[in-house]
């Protein structure tokens, strides 16, 4: 997550830029998941694959920014158009859910305004409101409810 040692790294050549850990997660996937937009950036003008599906579940560089709780993580992957905006996991999880996840309501209105699918439902047969609920964020429940995302 530190800008310079990521710019050291990548100018150096230390390690393959494609690289996947023990759970199959690239840099590009790491940063996101972070939230970190400056090493995200970096990755990405260094020529990563940013749209890369990674670790055990299928996971994409949105829904790791979504899951990080960033809005600015979401934006720079939202306007650099790096990955499908309704891709879903193997387990049927969408960037717009891994945002209700969190409860983060500022990532949640940033995907459902790029026009993703806010009535997606999981594998399992779980929607924006459940996640929201799940969450335990009041404010992102009082969102999913007002916007009308899912049945009730």
């Amino acid at each position: 997550g530190v800008e310079a040692a990521v710019r050291a790294a990548l100018a150096a050549g230390w390690c393959e830029l494609e690289a996947r850990n023990n759970d199959g997660d690239t840099a590009i996937l790491l940063a996101s998941y972070e939230g970190n937009v400056e090493c995200m950036r970096l990755l990405a003008e260094a020529g990563c694959n940013t749209a890369v599906i990674g670790g055990s579940t299928g996971v994409n560089a949105l829904m790791c920014a979504a899951q990080s709780g960033v809005a600015a993580a979401v934006r720079t992957a939202l306007a650099a158009g790096w990955c499908e905006l309704d891709a879903r996991t193997k387990l049927g999880i969408t960037a717009f859910l891994c945002a209700c996840y969190t409860g983060n309501v500022e990532c949640m209105q940033l995907l459902a305004e790029a026009g993703c699918n806010t009535a997606v439902i999981t594998n399992a047969g779980v929607n924006a409101l459940m996640y929201a609920a799940e969450s335990g964020v009041a404010a992102a429940v009082r969102t999913a409810l007002a916007a009308g995302w899912c049945e009730l």
